[in-house]
């Protein structure tokens, strides 16, 4: 498929939408699904991910039913399916969720939340394909502790990340302590670089979401 037939198939698609935004409701399963895989998440120290990466994989092949019923129809809806996307394991998760997050940032705007994850599901994409991340989303693990993953120089300032709703760079990177206890590990020493990574990973395998 050609980019012009996407970016149309896309523009018709939000019109089908925008009006249903003052009718419809939230789905109720949506926002369900969605607290369950944030809640899978919330003790950061103790999470036995083999269960998690069933369960979430149980998520979104039940989120994929509701997507071909049409039952996505707010912001909301397209926020929440996406989350549970952007925890997937392969490329095709992740860009299942960019395109899910745009499209709620797209019909609501003005929500934060929504832009994050944008920001969010796009440097998973980077990462994936072991290509440094834009705005500091991601941290990555291995035996010596956590990490930011490396960052493209100049592909956004501080201003983008900000309107995107993430910290400054400066303020994240200072945070990599805090976040490692929460995780029951320590702050990687030496982190590794961009080439490092690419040496050790090949491009498709991710890390724990």
């Amino acid at each position: 498929m050609t980019r012009r037939p996407t970016i149309l198939l896309l523009c018709g698609l939000l019109a089908m939408l925008a009006p249903a935004q003052a009718q419809v409701s939230d789905n109720a399963e949506l926002a369900s699904i969605h607290h369950e895989d944030q809640q899978a998440r919330a003790d950061a120290a103790n999470i036995d991910w083999s269960v998690v990466y069933r369960e979430d994989a149980a998520r979104r092949a039940r989120v994929l039913v509701l997507m071909r019923e049409g039952a996505l129809r707010t912001a909301a809806d397209h926020y929440h399916a996406a989350m549970v996307f952007q925890h997937g394991k392969g490329l095709e998760d992740i860009r299942i969720a960019h395109a899910l997050s745009t499209l709620a940032s797209t019909l609501d705007p003005d929500e934060i939340r929504y832009r994050w994850l944008v920001a969010a599901s796009w440097d998973r994409i980077m990462t994936t394909q072991l290509q440094p991340q834009w705005f500091g989303t991601q941290f990555h693990g291995d035996e010596a502790g956590l990490f930011l993953y490396p960052m493209a120089d100049g592909a956004v300032d501080d201003a983008e990340r900000v309107r995107m709703g993430v910290p400054p760079l400066a303020e994240t990177q200072a945070k990599i302590g805090e976040m490692a206890a929460a995780m029951g590990q320590q702050v990687h020493p030496d982190p590794p670089t961009i080439e490092q990574l690419r040496q050790e990973r090949r491009p498709g395998e991710t890390s724990a979401p």
